[in-house]
């Protein structure tokens, strides 16, 4: 594939617009607006549910997580679906796994209801899955978290544990992000803010700041960090015509960590900073390492619509835009053909600099 470049992250998507058929994904660049097509068997039928470090997450049919180096086709397995108590596996007289029995609003008290593998992954499925550090440098040395199901249930998993733990019962989330201290951000569906420090016996939960949203039904929230690592919450709004399209995005930062004394504000500036968001961790590039066709004070959005993930043939541009927070605009911000993928979902990848 060339150079790729060492700072600017690609749009990963698998659309048919190059007559190659599904099998055939693309890489676009921001920053160069140039795409490169390429077609990887061990990308085939898989579902992408996030990236960091270079290394997709993705799921196969049965909607078990593995993260996958797409440059090298090298695979790390994560704990599977069925160590999660809600799931159990429905196997056929031959042994294979043909649904999955699960829990109705995935509480333990609810009956097993049995879910197709069409039904699983559009409602029953990991959303968003992350590591603490980069499986490149340790391949088992790290903390796995999840977003789980319709209501982004938050699950962890230890480091050679082999199973994935629920945290919060009755809790459900919007986003998670590692820090560099290794502890773990999550923003729950009415905007508070929990912090988790991540041992291998326990999980230390501080929520630093209190929740403010009322309904979050028609929009969606981001965690992200400023320049000098301060927390920011990006609000998507969308409107719903023929599919979901952002309208509205706001940005606030975190002042203050002690729960109900801490106080958001809203920004209008990124301090020059460029933020690619979506079901990737997050990507955060400096103004100094911004270059061409990217723009400063800007936030990159993946369409991470989970409804609309269907594998109609034909299919609408999907909501890839970016909002400048100077001038208040959205736009989109890469050609119809490259908007035009139903599933698996767009997302945006970091990949180090290859030749």
């Amino acid at each position: 594939m060339g150079n790729l470049g060492k700072h600017t992250p690609f749009l990963l998507t698998a659309c048919s617009h190059n007559d190659k058929g599904k099998n055939s994904f693309t890489l676009y660049s921001i920053s160069d607006k140039l795409h490169f097509e390429f077609d990887e068997p061990f990308l085939h039928k898989k579902l992408f549910i996030g990236s960091q470090h270079g290394w997709l997450t993705v799921l196969d049919l049965h909607c078990d997580p593995t993260l996958l180096n797409p440059l090298t086709g090298e695979s790390i397995s994560l704990p599977s679906i069925t160590t999660l108590p809600e799931v159990r596996p429905h196997h056929s007289v031959n042994g294979n796994i043909v649904s999955y029995f699960c829990r109705a609003n995935y509480r333990l008290e609810s009956p097993f209801l049995d879910c197709t593998f069409d039904e699983y992954s559009a409602d029953v499925t990991f959303k968003k899955v992350l590591v603490s550090s980069n499986p490149s440098i340790s391949s088992s040395n790290f903390f796995a978290a999840a977003l789980f199901g319709d209501g982004s249930r938050l699950m962890i998993a230890k480091p050679g544990e082999g199973r994935w733990n629920l945290v919060q019962e009755e809790e459900w989330y919007k986003d998670i992000m590692f820090c560099q201290d290794g502890k773990l951000i999550c923003l729950t569906n009415e905007g508070a803010i929990h912090e988790i420090e991540l041992k291998d016996d326990d999980f230390l939960i501080t929520e630093t700041a209190a929740p403010f949203v009322d309904d979050s039904s028609d929009f969606n929230m981001y965690l992200a960090l400023d320049s000098v690592g301060r927390i920011l919450v990006i609000y998507r709004t969308y409107e719903f015509e023929t599919r979901p399209e952002t309208s509205l995005v706001e940005v606030f930062r975190l002042i203050g960590s002690n729960g109900e004394k801490s106080k958001w504000e809203r920004i209008n500036s990124l301090d020059g900073q460029a933020i690619f968001v979506g079901t990737n961790a997050l990507i955060s590039l400096r103004k100094q390492d911004i270059n061409r066709e990217v723009k400063a004070d800007t936030i990159y959005f993946t369409d991470d619509w989970w409804g609309l993930a269907g594998d109609d043939e034909e299919c609408n541009p999907r909501d890839i835009c970016a909002y400048d927070l100077t001038s208040n605009s959205i736009k989109p911000c890469c050609p119809d053909e490259h908007r035009r993928c139903s599933w698996p979902l767009p997302v945006w990848i970091h990949l180090p600099n290859h030749s």
